[in-house]
């Protein structure tokens, strides 16, 4: 199963993490290992834009867009056979040391669990 982790730079982060581990190494543990396909860092907020059609024009805003702390500061893509695996990939990536990993599991269209796809 494929989870998208999001790497969070967060304001909370210990001024003097012990024993971080180095991104080199997990990078090579985990990509080399095919445990990870596809990953990187992203732009500041600022650079984002925001894209919305409304009655049929396209509407275009600058960011940054929301009011919190959390910054989404990268991504990976983790190929990992359960939850178990993926906690303990993400719990070695550096940012688990210094701000904070979210796991969202993938959804492939067409799998139905009974969750609306409409918004």
């Amino acid at each position: 199963m494929r989870y998208l982790m999001l790497v969070l730079s967060t304001p909370d982060a210990p001024a003097e993490p012990g024993d971080v581990p180095r991104i080199e190494d997990w990078v090579r543990d985990t990509y080399d290992t095919g445990r990870a396909v596809l990953g990187d860092r992203l732009r500041p907020p600022a650079d984002a834009v925001g894209v919305q059609v409304r009655a049929g024009e396209v509407i275009v805003t600058d960011g940054p867009f929301s009011e919190t702390k959390e910054v989404v500061a990268g991504f990976d893509v983790l190929d990992a056979p359960d939850l178990d695996e993926a906690i303990r990939i993400a719990a070695a990536h550096p940012m688990a040391y210094t701000g904070a990993l979210e796991l969202r599991p993938f959804w492939p269209l067409g799998l139905d669990d009974g969750v609306p796809t409409e918004a």
